[in-house]
């Protein structure tokens, strides 16, 4: 973070007033968790859901905190008395942790924002991203999945000030709308990954949801772009060029003859990689051409995430050449397909987040690599709506088509995906030896018992389920 006077801080939130000032130091981080306070820290004590940050402020002092913003009025006061640490109040702190990062953006000039979004994807997406941009940049991005109205402000905060380019990742939910994320970063490139089921609860349709994910072009100014992936029926040019503002630049990355980036003669090896043929349309000689996109990630669907990132670093002055390169040099986030190899079994590490769509294509992924045994073990996703049931029935019915040999669910929402593989397993009139085994627990300490009697060497498990079921515990179980 660029040192920051307490003076900049005031006038950039709204109604800001300073009740105690300690002295004239900067701030040189910016905090949320009374855990990760440090000196010359900035805490913002937000009040969430389970905790109100204003309750900490005696060990954040402790801690050597700089400055705090509140928004309790005896709060402000008690720690003012102490007369060693500057006191702000605002009318709200997540509100004004928002309003310090739009303001944090506007100056800083030269930085290239590129921010992505997606029912699913958005974070590997991120993460090819980050690797192609440092082809030629020195490039910050959203570590994790810092996406939401506090992830994002987080993340600003935390980027190194001498960085050239930023990747930005934002999720949408009930507590902030991705128009006003983008607000607050005013990217000059907007990537979206394509619209699913995640977060039908809040949004109701896929087509409100599609105008929401578009809202990361709010801010555009002519010329600016929006890359998608129009193979993802909400996501064809023209129902993009319906809802971005006029003037946008749009790029499509499918399948289609129509598309800039064109893949096909897909090929997966499961988790050995994938890898296609990739042709490039945009009317500029220097950048068209036909290329061999081949990287070590499991998932044919992360060939499309891939060449997303392509076309954005086309954008920035980064032949397709060069990004194919630099998307050997991936880093990705925790818990995202990460291939865990044992002596006697491996596992497919990708409980940081589910959908309908995700587990689907981790199904396929597993199905495309050698193993004596495809196992999947998922858990319950969620915010899927109305029609979570259904939707978790339809990973069921996947599951048994793809000829998984185990199917063990965890959780009530994944009962449903068990009842509809039951279901699959009859309808397919196979005999014993060749259906689905199934599996199912109520919740993962139960399932944890037995694994050990169930696994077997040589096996090849996919282990998925929605970020709250927290099924890391499960892989750590394995044994």
């Amino acid at each position: 973070m660029k040192k920051t006077g307490i003076k900049y801080i005031l006038e950039s939130m709204h109604g800001a007033k300073l009740i105690s000032d300690a002295g004239s130091k900067e701030v040189t981080s910016v905090a949320i968790d009374s855990r990760q306070v440090k000196s010359g820290t900035l805490f913002f004590a937000v009040i969430g859901g389970r905790n109100d940050g204003h309750d900490f402020l005696p060990a954040v002092k402790e801690s050597g905190c700089l400055a705090a913003v509140v928004s309790n009025p005896d709060w402000a006061n008690k720690i003012a008395e102490t007369g060693d640490m500057t006191v702000i109040l605002v009318n709200n702190t997540r509100d004004a942790l928002m309003q310090l990062a739009k303001q944090y953006m506007a100056d800083w000039k030269d930085l290239i924002k590129v921010a992505v979004t997606g029912s699913v994807g958005k974070t590997s997406t991120k993460d090819f991203l980050g690797a192609v941009l440092a082809a030629k940049y020195k490039t910050g991005k959203t570590p994790g999945n810092l996406n939401s109205d506090y992830g994002v402000p987080l993340t600003v905060f935390g980027f190194e000030e001498d960085i050239e380019a930023a990747v930005i990742e934002m999720g949408a939910g009930e507590s902030v709308h991705i128009s006003e994320l983008a607000d607050i970063i005013h990217p000059q490139i907007g990537v979206v990954t394509n619209v699913g089921t995640s977060h039908l609860e809040v949004f109701g349709t896929r087509e409100d949801l599609t105008i929401e994910k578009l809202g990361i072009a709010k801010c555009f100014k002519d010329n600016e772009t929006i890359i998608v992936n129009s193979d993802c029926d909400m996501l064809t040019r023209q129902k993009v060029s319906r809802i971005v503002p006029v003037g946008t630049d749009i790029l499509t990355v499918g399948s289609k003859g129509d598309d800039n980036f064109i893949l096909y003669n897909i090929k997966d090896k499961g988790i050995d990689g994938v890898s296609c043929a990739l042709d490039v349309y945009t009317g500029n000689e220097d950048y068209d051409g036909t290329f061999e996109l081949s990287i070590p990630v499991v998932g044919a669907h992360n060939l499309g995430n891939a060449a997303l990132a392509i076309a954005v670093g086309m954008r920035l002055g980064i032949k397709p050449k060069d990004a194919i390169s630099a998307l050997a040099d991936t880093h990705f986030s925790s818990g995202r397909l990460e291939i865990d190899r044992r002596d006697n079994l491996t596992i497919i590490n990708d409980v940081y987040n589910a959908s309908p769509e995700s587990m689907k294509a981790g199904i396929k992924m597993l199905m495309a690599s050698k193993a004596e045994r495809h196992v999947a073990i998922l858990g319950d996703m969620f915010e899927l709506g109305d029609e979570s049931e259904v939707l978790h029935e339809s990973v069921g019915d996947y599951a048994v088509g793809a000829g998984l040999d185990l199917l063990i669910t965890i959780g009530t929402n994944a009962e449903a995906i068990a009842n509809a593989a039951k279901a699959a397993n009859r309808e397919a009139g196979r005999n014993i030896a060749s259906q689905t085994r199934l599996i199912s627990y109520k919740d993962k300490d139960e399932a944890i018992k037995d694994l050990s009697t169930i696994l077997h060497r040589g096996d090849l498990i996919l282990v998925k389920a929605s970020r709250g079921m927290k099924l890391e515990d499960v892989i750590s179980a394995i044994n």
